[in-house]
């Protein structure tokens, strides 16, 4: 837990308001109950978290810091991965990374993830979880380059 106080710690009362309301659920149960704890120690119950996220600041922040779209917190990872979904791809990018994987080398990309509220910035295989609508989307898309 010490990892996770540590982090919590060094997010200001907006970011852990996106950290409570998108990313808390994610980990265990005696994880979420001692984050709960945490949360109530900053003075963030559900109301004033709400408040928080809609009044966030930082959201009409203009510097050259790469942000989240959801929190704009600056507070993004990267990591990289070896780029596996390069099937339907059109371009000379996916055309190199689909010889490369013939002849057994692998491409990596970056994935960008914010460790604020989870939100998914760069997702080069697709790995997160897609609304149904934008499934229908790919869908019709993939049917018209097909054709």
């Amino acid at each position: 837990m010490s990892k996770i106080s540590d982090f919590l710690n060094e997010l200001d009362d907006y970011e852990l308001a996106f950290f409570a309301k998108f990313k808390l659920s994610t980990y265990m149960k005696v994880t979420q109950s001692k984050i709960k704890e945490y949360l109530v120690e900053r003075n963030l119950n559900e109301s004033k978290i709400e408040r928080l996220i809609t009044e966030n600041p930082k959201s009409k922040l203009e510097d050259n810091l790469k942000r989240c779209p959801r929190c704009y917190s600056d507070k993004i990872r990267k990591n990289k991965v070896v780029w596996t979904n390069t099937n339907g791809g059109i371009g000379l990018e996916d055309e190199i990374a689909i010889a490369d994987g013939i002849g057994g080398k692998a491409t990596y990309k970056n994935e960008v993830i914010c460790d604020v509220c989870d939100f998914w910035l760069e997702d080069p295989n697709e790995e997160k979880p897609v609304s149904l609508p934008k499934r229908i989307m790919k869908g019709i898309w993939k049917n018209i380059i097909g054709i």
